[in-house]
């Protein structure tokens, strides 16, 4: 049997969150296009799907939304994208449904992809073949739709109808399929932070890509972890990555690939997305990082992050990338050229020891530069420490 898929992206949903912002989206952009674990999720979605028998796969993206640029690379050959405009984005639905007939497709899954489920395909299609039925639609435990049909590929009114009124309804009562196992609805981020922990447990199908250097620390291709940086199991570091000198990764956290984490960061319970750079010093907790914006887990806002030292993101093109090295290196070089001319001479040394014991340290000569206050002292007792809150994990 010929089965087909049409998978629906960016497209938006029927309602809004809580907070007024698009739902399904994190940082502007749809959860389903996001990588999570080393791939795009819409990916992972389609693989599962041809592995399961199905022969092709059509992904429909809305171009009116903030589609990565690495969804659009890397899809398996039988997979096809199409992108198209919100206005005619369900015409092209259609479009593509009676192409998939008219080349023999006898059934045809359309799924609006914004709530992750890992369905069982030949368990649901054997179900629409037993009820006889023209059009069958999954819902979750609750009863609650999952935007999912399974169409008979001779039935194009149907299709039609289903695509023109945005899967809200069927032309004729069609059968419900109840699903059991792993969903996700993937509407806010901190939806996205479940699915990659369940992930990094083993809780789902979403392998990360890469190997596993020891038990729930994960590493793809090519990344740079330096001397002092601190790995903390579960977490993954994504191909291309770089991870500097004293900074931590801990606590299911993931530094998607061609991301920089600057010395002594902390990156605790956290999604890096894809080309983004963290500055040095940060505490990144329970948070969603990406696109110069920053994502709390635990209120329903986006901040902007306009300072480069901070939050910033390089070129998603390699060409652009390469240049940018070489121009900071070749503009590095020439400065300390010149600071180490203008530099002011060392002092001379005392070559005679007891001289040098003599003399009194430059530290003692010199007043301090910020000297500490009455109402400080106060504050701060001198019996109090401080110290970071991670420690030898």
């Amino acid at each position: 049997m010929d089965v087909s898929a049409i998978l629906l992206v960016g497209v938006a949903q029927n309602d809004s969150a809580a907070s007024g912002a698009a739902g399904e989206t994190v940082l502007g952009v749809p959860i389903a296009t996001l990588d999570v674990l080393g791939r795009p999720l819409v990916h992972r979605v389609a693989q599962h799907l041809l592995a399961s028998g199905v022969s092709r796969v059509a992904i429909i993206a809305n171009s009116d939304a903030s589609i990565p640029a690495g969804m659009r690379q890397g899809l398996p050959s039988e997979a096809q994208l199409i992108v198209a405009d919100a206005e005619h984005v369900w015409r092209e639905g259609e479009r593509i449904f009676e192409e998939l007939s008219d080349s023999g497709a006898e059934l045809v899954i359309v799924w609006r992809l914004g709530a992750y489920a890992e369905i069982d395909v030949e368990t649901l299609l054997q179900a629409h073949l037993d009820q006889g039925a023209r059009t069958t639609e999954v819902c979750d435990a609750n009863g609650q739709s999952l935007e999912l049909f399974v169409v008979c590929g001779s039935r194009r009114n149907d299709a039609a109808y289903l695509f023109r009124h945005q899967l809200l309804g069927t032309r004729m009562p069609g059968c419900d399929y109840k699903f059991y196992g792993c969903c996700n609805r993937l509407r806010t981020a901190a939806d996205l932070r479940e699915l990659t922990i369940d992930g990094l447990m083993l809780r789902n199908l979403l392998r990360p890509v890469g190997h596993e250097i020891r038990p729930g620390v994960w590493v793809g291709q090519g990344v740079r972890i330096q001397k002092g940086a601190r790995l903390v199991a579960p977490c993954y570091v994504g191909s291309y990555s770089c991870i500097r000198p004293a900074a931590v990764i801990t606590r299911g956290s993931t530094i998607e690939h061609h991301s920089e984490v600057d010395c002594g960061t902390v990156v605790e319970g956290a999604n890096v997305l894809p080309f983004s750079y963290l500055g040095a010093g940060l505490d990144v907790c329970q948070a969603v990082v990406g696109y110069n914006k920053i994502a709390p887990l635990r209120r329903p806002v986006e901040v902007e992050i306009t300072d480069p030292k901070l939050i910033s993101m390089a070129s998603q093109h390699a060409p652009v990338r390469a240049a940018s090295t070489v121009g900071a290196l070749f503009s590095f070089l020439p400065l300390q050229l010149i600071r180490g001319l203008l530099s002011k001479t060392q002092p001379e040394q005392p070559t005679d020891l007891q001289t040098a014991l003599k003399e009194s340290s430059a530290a003692l000569r010199e007043p301090a530069a910020h000297p500490i206050a009455s109402q400080d002292s106060a504050k701060f007792p001198n019996n109090m420490i401080v110290a970071r809150r991670y420690g030898n994990e």
